[in-house]
C-alpha cells in the first residue's frame, strides 16, 4: 500500500443495477487518506465497500475524510452507515446542505416547487403521483460534521487538488483536479459514452428562479475543456484517457437532442407533456419524472437561444418555435 502520495489513485466500484451501471468511488493516498463518494444505501454496497478496501489493505477506519461530488443516492448514500461506524469530516458543496442534513423544509418546499412545475408542464396527476411514490425516502437524521467547499479551494490533506464546481447534473456537483499530476475526478459531470444526465433541483428558496442546468452543465464542460487534463476519473464507467472528445461527444448529444426536440415542434404549440409523448412514445410513463427533468433543460436551452418560446395558457405552458 502507497500512503502520502498524491498522484496515487485507487477505484473501487460499487453496484447500482441501474442502466449506467456500477458507480466508481475512489481513494486518494494524500496526507489525508480520503474516500471520494460512497455508493447506494443497502447491504450488498456495504459489503462491496469493505471488500474493496480489504482488497487495497485498507479498513474504514483507516478513512480520514470523504469528499462528496454531489448529493445522488449512488454517490452520497452509504454516507450515514460510514459515519455512524467510523465519524470523520465530511466537505461537500454548500448545495449539498439540505440533501446530507435532510432539511424537512426544503424537502416540503421541493415537492410543492415539482408539484407547480409539472402541473405547468401537463403531467397528468396520475403519472405525478407514481413518480411521487419513487422518490426518495426520509430517513431520520445523522450528526455529520459537514464541511461545505467552493470553487477553488483546497481540501485540507489534498493540497495539490483544487475543487471546481462542476454544476448541471446537480446544484452541488463538484469535481477534484490536481495540476501537478493533471488528474480530474469528475462525479458524474462527465461519462463516456452517456447522455448528459440533468436532474433537477427545486431552488433553495422559494423566491428564487429554477436554474437553467443544462446551460450550466455546458458551461461546466467547457471549463473542464481548458484544464490540461491527462486522466479523468468519471463516477461511471472507464478512465478517460482523451477528454475532450468526450466532451465533444456529449455536446454533439445535446444538439442532437435540441434539434429533435425542434423537429417535434414543428409548426406546432404543444405543452411540455406533449413533447415527451411524441419524444417517447413507448417510454414516456416508465420514468416520467426523468423525461420531465431532459425536456425543461432542453426547452430552457432553446429558449435561451431564442429559438423556442413559451406562453401561459389556463395555467399550462406551451411552447412553440419562433
Amino acid at each position: 500500500m502507497i500512503k502520502n502520495n498524491p498522484l496515487k489513485l485507487d477505484k473501487i466500484s460499487l453496484t447500482t443495477n441501474w442502466p449506467v451501471g456500477p458507480v466508481n468511488v475512489y481513494i486518494i493516498y494524500g496526507e489525508k487518506l480520503t474516500l471520494v463518494d460512497t455508493g447506494l444505501r443497502n447491504e450488498k454496497t456495504w459489503r462491496e465497500l469493505q471488500d474493496g478496501l480489504q482488497k487495497l489493505d485498507l479498513s474504514m477506519k483507516d478513512i480520514e475524510q470523504i469528499v462528496i461530488t454531489h448529493h445522488h443516492n449512488d454517490h452520497a448514500g452509504l454516507l450515514d452507515w460510514i459515519i455512524k461506524e467510523h465519524p470523520i469530516p465530511v466537505y461537500a458543496h454548500e448545495n449539498a446542505r439540505p440533501f446530507i442534513e435532510r432539511d424537512r423544509d426544503y424537502f416540503k418546499w421541493s415537492d410543492e416547487f415539482f408539484e407547480k412545475l409539472y402541473d405547468e408542464f401537463g403531467v397528468p396527476n396520475t403519472l405525478v403521483k407514481d413518480s411521487k411514490r419513487k422518490k426518495r425516502t426520509r430517513r431520520q437524521l445523522i450528526e455529520i460534521d459537514l464541511r461545505t467547499v467552493k470553487e477553488g479551494d483546497t481540501i485540507p490533506g489534498l493540497h495539490d487538488w483544487e475543487v471546481i464546481e462542476t454544476k448541471g447534473h446537480s446544484q452541488d456537483h463538484i469535481s477534484l483536479f490536481n495540476q501537478n499530476s493533471r488528474q480530474l475526478i469528475c462525479g458524474d459531470h462527465i461519462i463516456k459514452g452517456m447522455p448528459a444526465g440533468i436532474f433537477l433541483d427545486a431552488p433553495f428558496f422559494s423566491n428564487e428562479q429554477r436554474p437553467k442546468q443544462l446551460i450550466q452543465y455546458i458551461h461546466s464542460l467547457k471549463k473542464c475543456s481548458k484544464l490540461n487534463v491527462s486522466q479523468a476519473y468519471s463516477g461511471h464507467g472507464p478512465v478517460m484517457n482523451h477528454i475532450s472528445k468526450v466532451i465533444d461527444e456529449q455536446m454533439r448529444r445535446i444538439e442532437n437532442r435540441a434539434n429533435r426536440t425542434k423537429k417535434v415542434l414543428g409548426n406546432k404549440q404543444l405543452t411540455g407533456f406533449e413533447i415527451i409523448q411524441a419524444m417517447y412514445p413507448k417510454r414516456y410513463e416508465e420514468a416520467v419524472g426523468l423525461f420531465v427533468s431532459e425536456t425543461v433543460n432542453l426547452l430552457d436551452l432553446l429558449q435561451h437561444r431564442k429559438e423556442v418560446i413559451t406562453k401561459s395558457r389556463n395555467g399550462r405552458l406551451y411552447y412553440s418555435l419562433y
